[in-house]
């Protein structure tokens, strides 16, 4: 039996705050589905959100994206598996996209520092999923065995208020959350700190259900791959009046459903 494929969307809105100040959004995503010689499909993705203080937080979150889907396509295309990526192999990964932030920053003649973001990345296998973080934003995961959303890593805030850990910092790699979860992962939510209010219960430390619940209803009706249209409607829903009167920070949203899987944490 050949192993089921990907259905995904995703979308990064600039927030109310920013759009009134004539920002733009510093937040980013990258998404891909790899084909591996034996038939697996895996999801990859990537979410960053730009530090409000760098000067280039945006660009820092693209480039961040674009790195770690390079480093999880160069692991996999190098004949290695899901299983394969370690705690040790996510540290370098950090370590890598600090190279590429640095020599980007150079580039363009600015600080490292000037390219400051978060980072969620995710890679899901057949029968296992590496998840790593830095900073704040959530993976949220569903699956055939604990039948509800769960988050992998509480958001990761800094010493103080509203601060957080980036990308960026010396020290990065000793704020590093990685989770290698031995289970199918039949959906999977990751997203920006914009949407944490609203996605996540605060008061039960969980993640609020019927917010995911409604929001992967459309995904599994559709075919495999990117869905374009989903992705549109779903930049439509993080840019109303409904979502933007809980948060005016910018907002990015990835949703991806296994095609042959089914969702414990809704069947049907």
């Amino acid at each position: 039996m050949t192993p089921g494929g990907w259905r995904y969307v995703a979308a990064s809105v600039v927030g109310t705050s920013h759009e009134k100040l004539g920002g733009i959004c510093q937040d980013a995503n990258d998404c891909q589905v790899h084909l591996l010689p034996n038939g697996e499909k895996v999801f990859v993705a990537a979410v960053a959100d730009g530090a409000g203080s760098a000067l280039r937080g945006g660009d820092g979150a693209a480039w961040a994206c674009s790195a770690f889907l390079n480093l999880a396509n160069n692991h996999l295309n190098s004949g290695n598996s899901v299983e394969q990526i370690s705690l040790e192999t996510a540290r370098s990964w950090i370590q890598e996209i600090q190279n590429v932030l640095g020599k980007e920053a150079e580039a363009i003649s600015v600080d490292p520092k000037e390219l400051a973001c978060t980072l969620l990345g995710f890679v899901a296998g057949e029968s296992c999923t590496a998840c790593l973080q830095i900073g704040d934003g959530v993976i949220v995961v569903a699956d055939s065995e604990e039948r509800a959303y769960a988050h992998v890593f509480w958001p990761d805030r800094g010493e103080y208020a509203n601060t957080t850990h980036f990308v960026t910092e010396d020290q990065a790699v000793e704020h590093l959350q990685f989770a290698a979860v031995q289970r199918q992962i039949v959906e999977a939510a990751l997203l920006t700190d914009g949407l944490q209010s609203v996605a996540l219960d605060y008061q039960q430390h969980a993640a609020y259900e019927p917010f995911f619940r409604g929001l992967f209803a459309p995904l599994k009706t559709v075919k495999e791959g990117r869905c374009d249209e989903l992705s549109r409607s779903l930049t439509e829903f993080l840019s109303s009046h409904r979502v933007n009167e809980k948060t005016d920070d910018d907002k990015t949203l990835v949703l991806a459903s296994r095609v042959n899987g089914v969702s414990s944490a809704h069947p049907g």
